[in-house]
């Protein structure tokens, strides 16, 4: 048996090919049963599938899906939940790439909703991240808004509008997904305040705790949070079942939420005790606030 330590922190996706410590092995080689291995490729890429989804793509029963899930989580490989599994890390996110690609259409959905929600001549607060750029892009025809984001990429994307004042903090340069950070751009943003913030999380627990992977991106957002009018936040269905361990806030925190499946129970009601809007969409561009 693989340690599940090693597995979080070196093992990781790439076309196909699993990479450990830098030398690629075969599906075969983790745990040595390929559909282990398949379902464990599967998981590590989406942060969290149901027992449905994995069934159908690896074309055996629920039952077997279940047992399979059942065995891997004793193993320390993954987390299981009722009715699916998720990634095991609380520290290690999904590759940037990797999130590009998925679950796009939901992301373009939440990020469509955003921006009908913010108003022209807003001063907004934008993090790092995939959801946000989509929501960077859904902006564009907006008129006179500022924006202060720690996202280079976030930036790429607004700076060739001329109807926007886009400014970007000093700090150090996350090569993996443009992102600034540091005390230098924690201290650019706290002296703004916006009248929104977008922002997504790693995270959402039972409980509503915002969760992040990273300690010096999360000290950016919590600032921003903290020189925030309105808090607006991004989740997919993804982030009510994955795990991470830097926590940045709650979501009662939230003027509203924005999402492509409503939450279970225990936090849907937190949410609702708490007066955040929720807003569900879906990829149909109907969407619904409770």
């Amino acid at each position: 048996m693989i340690k599940p330590a090693l597995f979080c922190h070196f093992l990781y996706k790439m076309r196909g090919v699993m990479v450990f410590r830098g030398q690629p092995m075969s599906l075969t080689e983790l745990t040595g049963n390929p559909r282990h291995d398949q379902l464990l490729t599967l998981i590590a890429d989406r942060g969290y599938m149901n027992i449905d989804e994995l069934a159908q793509l690896l074309d055996v029963s629920t039952q077997t899906v279940r047992r399979d899930i059942r065995k891997l989580s004793e193993q320390g490989l993954i987390t299981r939940h009722h009715g699916g599994a998720g990634r095991a890390s609380s520290v290690v996110n999904t590759a940037f790439e990797q999130r590009e690609v998925s679950l796009t259409e939901e992301k373009r959905a939440i990020a469509e909703a955003i921006a009908d929600y913010i108003p022209d001549g807003s001063t907004i607060f934008i993090t790092i991240g995939t959801t946000v750029e989509h929501v960077a892009r859904a902006l564009l025809n907006h008129n006179h808004l500022r924006i202060i984001t720690n996202s280079l990429r976030v930036a790429h994307i607004l700076y060739k509008n001329p109807r926007f004042e886009v400014m970007v903090p000093g700090g150090t340069l996350r090569p993996h997904n443009g992102g600034i950070i540091g005390p230098a751009a924690t201290a650019f943003v706290s002296g703004f305040r916006a009248d929104y913030l977008v922002t997504s999380v790693g995270a959402i627990e039972h409980d509503g705790a915002m969760m992040e992977f990273d300690v010096n991106e999360a000290s950016v957002v919590k600032t921003m949070m903290a020189h925030a009018r309105h808090i607006l936040l991004a989740a997919d269905h993804t982030k009510y079942h994955a795990s991470a361990a830097v926590e940045i806030g709650n979501v009662s925190q939230a003027t509203a939420l924005f999402t492509d499946e409503l939450p279970g129970s225990a936090l849907h009601n937190h949410l609702k005790s708490s007066k955040v809007e929720v807003v569900e969409v879906n990829s149909g561009d109907e969407q619904q606030a409770g």
